[in-house]
């Protein structure tokens, strides 16, 4: 039985072995932020912990139920901060359990140049 990855699609190779293929484009800094979602069109809202962030996205685990393709609007609470981090706009690119990936679609230019500053501070994990 194939295993699925976060951020790997599968892909046929020679000799009928599947490999998995990266698809991140953004090193991941493991963090642990408390994010709270909402969706209007999928009626969903909820919270739940981020995992992981990139410049592209982040992997979230909540006990809330999330489909592939919803689009979320997404606070980010981070340390020493006041106002959290506001991603209008992300997609939901895989649903494993109580994990899933979300891929930053509308993003502040304000919010990009603070998630590139906070992404600085961090020692990233090349995608893997």
């Amino acid at each position: 039985m194939e295993e699925e990855r976060a951020g790997t699609a599968p892909s046929r190779k020679a000799g009928g072995y599947t490999f998995m293929e990266e698809r991140r484009k953004h090193p991941r800094a493991p963090v642990r932020y408390l994010g709270t979602f909402f969706s209007t069109m999928q009626r969903v809202a909820g919270e739940g912990l981020v995992l992981d962030l990139s410049l592209g996205g982040c992997r979230v685990e909540s006990s809330r139920y999330v489909q592939p393709s919803t689009e979320l609007t997404l606070r980010i609470s981070l340390p020493n901060q006041v106002a959290p981090f506001a991603v209008d706009r992300a997609v939901v690119r895989w649903v494993r359990g109580r994990q899933y990936g979300l891929s930053f679609v509308a993003l502040p230019s304000e919010e990009q140049a603070r998630l590139h500053r906070l992404m600085g501070g961090y020692s990233l994990s090349p995608p893997s």
